[in-house]
């Protein structure tokens, strides 16, 4: 009976220790930069690297396909987001057998930027990007990774 008892807690550790793993995977890392376009305007830069075998999603995804990758910025004094975001690296668009559609994704790399109104300085910019991203087995679930810049 012991020994029963034992092992089944050796299985419940085990199976613990892969949850925990899975929920920790971070396939996708991103770095965010500025750049002053003039003395009215910034250009937010999000730069994503992802893992071998991953892929992260475009800004433009038909609806019924994964989540689409998306720069929100927070409301603040100070600054206004300009038009909408654009794709710096172009993605490649194929048919993903999973959504069953054309869909744009990038494997590797990804630049997405979106240029920023600064009507008062200094001002604090703050945001996130989300976005999805899927191996051949599994996605993970949308996730927000959050920048924010002074611009003095």
């Amino acid at each position: 009976m012991m020994k029963k008892n034992v092992f089944a807690i050796l299985m419940f550790l085990v199976f613990c220790a892969v949850s925990v793993s899975a929920q920790l995977q971070e396939p996708v890392k991103w770095k965010f930069e500025i750049k002053e376009v003039n003395q009215y305007e910034v250009q937010v830069i999000a730069h994503a690297t992802v893992e071998t075998g991953w892929k992260v999603y475009g800004l433009n995804v038909p609806e019924g396909g994964p989540v689409a990758t998306e720069m929100t910025f927070e409301a603040g004094e100070g600054y206004k987001p300009l038009k909408k975001a654009i794709e710096v690296t172009p993605p490649t668009v194929k048919h993903d057998e999973v959504f069953d559609m054309e869909v744009p994704y990038f494997k590797k790399t990804a630049s997405f930027s979106q240029n920023v109104r600064v009507t008062k300085r200094p001002a604090t910019i703050k945001g996130y990007v989300t976005f999805m991203c899927c191996d051949n087995e599994t996605c993970l679930p949308p996730t927000d990774e959050e920048f924010e810049f002074v611009v003095k």
